[in-house]
């Protein structure tokens, strides 16, 4: 049935019904929509839909009648929806709509913006952006972006679910006005909330350098500088490369240093792509100074040379993903000054996305894995260890590069999970005895492994690892499965797997998820360190007092200032932290640099180490010139979710009191500022002896402090804190 339905092609349906009558239309359309059904294809079901479109209020009434006498399944819930809407009966085919994607696993985006379009036309602004959130997650082409645009900037306004405020601004040398929808759409798909500025076209230097230009008035949070190959200018041989090399990347880095200091703002700049074809061809890779090589050796240069407020995007990895025929094309540059091709926009704004996610701190955190037939052929608990294919050939290599590549995101401080439905001893064998296994049982830092669904426990997963859901990408083989995470926990990313094991790697690669742009020594053990945590949890629960286990954990705490070797770990925990955050104030490096720099601030960076080990840099604390003469204010209190329940923050708050006593400050000032994530700090102030001033204000009298606020962790405090 399967073969069959799918030779039903949208011509097969003009064909076999344009000539009928309307009832025998209906006849007819019974047995198409029954093979449609066996390989769901939603341009079929539009053309059955087309087809079957009533003329009259008879053939109206036929159809309804029809429709309502189909057996249920995934392609009559599809036209039965349609017909509703048709009708104008919209709640009628919201719940049709519901139905439908509870049977068919779709990836086709356009059938989530018709579902999304009937929830926005009944003000229902969280199901329409559920919907149209799970759209932009497969990859739409750039025709999905134009025909939603309305829509997803209605939605925007009207419906909740933002995580982050940005202020993004994109100059460049190329017309960037259909660019510009693709990014806000995929900002809002990503939670964050976009105010956007487009400089003028080719006028990227005068924006930056000019300051009373319309991006300095705009003073953006992240500056994209969308530059390509011919900004360079470049004879096809120059004489001099490693001049022409230098020259190059001392402008860019004025540009950056200029942009940095103005606003304060993280600048992802485009590397610059190769062009399409060049008159040497072969001779062009091994002459010294020609065109690709002096690009090349420039985008090395610039990576090398950017500072910690600049990434550099790999715009010559985009191009050559989306192919070179897509993604340059003469005619678009010649008519509209448009680099890369509209074709290839969706592919360039996710990797613009990645870079922004990852300074705002939404690159996601753990990559939870399904075992059978995911991450080996097989299923373990009928074909046994012998049985199951890894490695060795054919599909078994597929497997194997998805489980070395896991194994390189881990390295790089990546956690790795495991849910799967299976008896758990089964689950464990292949990571215990199979030779060849790239992964094994330790580079998991929890294994779940039960018949219970799966949505259940992930949450369970979020919980253990007190890690928010949006932190989690599900990989697994099984649509179904995919479907019901999609549907349950919309906040995690769902892997969308293709049909070929050969291709996992690409189909997880492809999602950007864990772009980074530091490297710290806390991401290389970060699997470690969330072992010590679940090892805590564990003793926390078996010790008869929190007193009592608190007491036996032998804390030594570190209070730090700011420099240069711990701030990207700082900047990381500004903008990751969510649960223990008072102000939830994000900064880019360089406004985290300059509220460093402050006089009369102070800042305190936190570590702790137990008896199970070293946490690093767990805290940041910034305070800076209060509301009256000798006060400061609380500007950010964060700390890691590692360390909750461990009264850290007691030991933040002596820190903060013995600095203020040192410096002559009589009166600290904080606020809380609510969240959908931190209520866990609501009362943090007064547990901590603040008196309230105000609307989520308090105050704490330094003098009033006659004791510790901590019992049970050592002081190993050291280093100037404060900017005299």
């Amino acid at each position: 049935m399967g073969r069959a339905a799918s030779r039903v092609t949208p011509a097969d349906v003009g064909s076999r019904l344009g000539p009928l009558p309307f009832e025998q239309k209906l006849e007819a359309a019974r047995e198409l929509a029954a093979r449609i059904d066996g390989a769901f294809a939603a341009p079929s079901a539009d053309a059955l839909v087309g087809a079957l479109r009533p003329a009259t209020e008879r053939e109206r009434r036929l159809r309804s009648a029809w429709a309502a006498d189909l057996p249920p399944s995934a392609v009559v819930r599809y036209l039965q929806a349609q017909f509703a809407v048709d009708s104008g009966e919209l709640g009628t085919a919201a719940e049709r709509w519901a139905e439908f994607f509870a049977l068919a696993p779709t990836r086709d985006p356009f059938v989530f913006l018709q579902a999304a379009r009937v929830e926005a036309r009944l003000r229902r602004w969280d199901a329409a952006a559920a919907y149209l959130r799970t759209a932009l997650q497969h990859q739409p082409p750039y025709s999905f972006f134009a025909r939603a645009q309305k829509l997803i900037e209605e939605v925007a306004r009207e419906a909740g679910g933002s995580v982050r405020q940005l202020r993004l601004a994109i100059v460049g040398s190329t017309t960037t006005s259909l660019l510009l929808p693709v990014l806000r759409a995929l900002c809002f798909r990503d939670g964050i909330t976009a105010e956007c500025y487009e400089g003028l076209y080719g006028a990227f230097r005068q924006e930056i350098l000019d300051p009373a230009s319309g991006l300095a008035q705009f003073r953006p949070d992240v500056l994209i500088i969308a530059t390509h190959w011919r900004d360079l200018h470049l004879p096809a041989v120059v004489d001099d490369e490693e001049g022409t090399v230098a020259g190059v990347v001392r402008e860019y880095a004025h540009l950056w240093q200029t942009a940095s200091e103005r606003f304060g703002c993280h600048v992802i700049q485009h590397g610059f792509d190769l062009p399409a074809r060049d008159s040497y061809g072969a001779l062009a890779g091994r002459l010294r100074g020609s065109r690709p090589r002096v690009i090349k050796l420039l985008n090395l240069r610039l990576e090398a040379e950017a500072p910690a407020h600049v990434s550099v995007l790999d715009t010559i990895r985009v191009a050559s993903e989306v192919g070179a025929h897509t993604w340059a094309q003469p005619a678009v540059w010649h008519l509209a000054r448009q680099h890369p091709s509209t074709d290839a926009l969706p592919a360039l704004a996710e990797e613009q996305l990645s870079h922004i996610r990852a300074v705002t701190g939404l690159t996601r955190k753990v990559v939870v894995c399904d075992l059978d037939n995911t991450l080996w052929g097989g299923v373990i608990g009928e074909d046994g260890l012998d049985g199951i294919r890894v490695g060795g050939s054919g599909d078994g290599e597929g497997f194997l590069d998805l489980q070395q590549y896991l194994r390189e995101l881990k390295d790089r401080g990546v956690l790795l999970a495991v849910c799967s439905k299976n008896n758990p001893e089964d689950a464990r064998l292949p990571f215990e005895q199979h030779q060849r296994m790239a992964l094994r049982l330790d580079d998991f830092v929890a294994f779940v492994a039960n018949w219970e669904d799966k949505a259940t426990n992930i949450r369970r997963l979020s919980e253990t690892l007190r890690l928010g859901l949006d932190s989690f990408v599900l990989l697994d083989d099984n649509p179904l499965e995919r479907a019901w995470i999609r549907r349950e926990l919309p906040q995690v990313a769902v892997v969308e797997l293709g049909n070929s094991p050969s291709d996992y790697v690409r189909d997880l690669d492809r999602g950007r998820y864990f772009t980074s742009l530091t490297w710290s020594a806390e991401d290389r053990v970060r699997t470690e360190r969330y072992r010590h945590g679940a090892a805590i949890a564990t003793a926390q629960r078996e010790a008869g007092s929190l007193d009592t286990f608190l007491s036996g954990l032998n804390m030594r705490g570190t209070c730090s200032p700011v420099t240069g070797g711990n701030i990207d770990r700082v900047v990381q925990l500004v903008n990751k932290a969510n649960q223990f955050n008072v102000t939830t104030r994000r900064y880019t490096t360089p406004q985290a640099e300059a509220l460093v720099a402050t006089r009369g601030s102070w800042q305190g960076v936190f570590s702790l180490t137990d008896c199970y080990g070293d946490h690093g840099i767990i805290g940041v604390m910034f305070c800076i010139a209060g509301p009256e003469p000798r006060s400061w204010e609380i500007d950010t209190w964060l700390m890691s979710c590692r360390v909750l329940g461990r009264r850290f923050e007691e030991f933040m708050a002596d820190a903060m009191v013995q600095a203020a006593r040192e410096h002559g400050i009589v009166r600290v000032y904080g606020e809380y500022r609510p969240t959908a994530r931190n209520s866990l700090v609501s009362d943090l102030y007064p547990r901590l002896r603040f008196t309230p001033a105000g609307e989520s204000r308090y105050v704490l009298d330094v003098a009033s402090v006659s004791a510790p606020y901590t019992r049970f962790i050592t002081s190993h405090s050291r280093g100037s804190l404060v900017h005299a």
